[in-house]
């Protein structure tokens, strides 16, 4: 079976194509960035070509059986919304045509968490009521909606919606987490941390995919996240903790900090969006039920777990890491001004 997947390149994506060449699967890579993994380069079709390119990707379906849809432009990169709607909806119809055109077998959708934004409802489950707070959260509703115009057209399309993905190779927002902890560095939650938050991880998303193209499922839509994990500030604690680091948790008030995060925010002084900052001190995880029933799908690891691997991984990478810089999961980002934050 020959599978495409766009983003191929990207943090997940590596990990993904990894699991479907050891299964055996044909796999062609496509992204605007270089796959830069030796072991795996000369097994892939890889073609360094925009999602934004539609008749490009048109000629690249036509021998196809399974898409998997995970390119997007993310958050961090904090573009304007017309970048976010080109790449994330527009690029997405752009797959989306040849692959019902050419009669793909299944069509995986990556989207996210980030539709729901403040939850309107705990445990959030499939049919919870959507909230983005950004443009990234409201381009990835707006694909589901393509996505869904598509079903009706008669293609079979999987919708899975991943909590925040940490593992192996994770960095962006968690490269300064990680590099503050390793330093000894205070870390600065908003609020108490008393909110459970849920996190995924790449392996365990891996597994999902996996199962989704694997399953006889039709048209479904499924959150996923870890079936163990704590509160923020606990977790986070466990995480200093086994660091052996002298890291100490230090507590922000909502208010106040959101409100000079906004003005930060919008003077490009610090790299956190809406999505991070609005949203961190609420209690967010999903109720992973329907996963579970229809794909037989059983998360392994816990928030804690991942975090120890992700911490791991950096710590044998920090020399590269931390001079290496961009807008994906992949890249370091620069602090701005929360470096001098993280000096007091």
């Amino acid at each position: 079976m020959r599978v495409l997947i766009t983003g191929g390149a990207g943090f997940f994506g590596i990990h993904l194509t990894r699991a479907l060449l050891n299964k055996g699967y044909n796999i062609r890579v496509i992204d605007t960035e270089d796959l830069n993994e030796p072991e795996i380069d000369k097994k892939v079709e890889f073609i360094k070509v925009d999602v934004r390119n539609k008749h490009l990707i048109e000629g690249l379906i036509k021998d196809i059986d399974f898409v998997i849809h995970n390119a997007a432009v993310l958050p961090i990169s904090r573009t304007k919304k017309k970048i976010f709607w080109e790449v994330n909806v527009q690029g997405t119809r752009n797959v989306l045509e040849p692959s019902l055109k050419n009669k793909v077998k299944k069509f995986i959708f990556i989207s996210s968490s980030a539709p729901y934004g403040i939850p309107k409802e705990l445990p959030i489950r499939e049919g919870t009521e959507f909230n983005p707070v950004c443009n990234y959260g409201r381009s990835k509703l707006e694909a589901e909606r393509v996505c869904n115009e598509y079903r009706k057209k008669g293609l079979n399309i999987i919708i899975l919606r991943p909590r925040t993905i940490l593992g192996e190779g994770r960095l962006g927002i968690f490269q300064i987490l990680f590099n503050w902890i390793a330093e000894g560095k205070n870390i600065y939650i908003i609020g108490r941390g008393d909110n459970l938050f849920q996190f995924l991880s790449e392996r365990d998303l891996v597994s999902a995919c996996i199962l989704s193209l694997e399953r006889d499922c039709y048209n479904e839509d499924f959150n996923l996240g870890a079936e163990n994990y704590s509160t923020l500030k606990e977790d986070l604690k466990d995480l200093i903790i086994y660091a052996k680091s002298n890291s100490k948790i230090v507590s922000i008030p909502p208010k106040t900090s959101k409100i000079l995060l906004r003005i930060l925010d919008f003077l490009n002084l610090i790299p956190l969006t809406p999505w991070h900052y609005l949203t961190l001190d609420k209690p967010f995880y999903f109720d992973i039920t329907k996963a579970k029933r229809i794909l037989g799908w059983s998360p392994k690891d816990s928030n804690y777990k991942m975090l120890t691997r992700s911490y791991d991984w950096y710590l044998i990478h920090r020399k590269e890491i931390d001079r290496d810089f961009g807008t994906t999961h992949r890249k370091s980002l620069r602090q701005k001004i929360l470096k001098l934050l993280s000096h007091f």
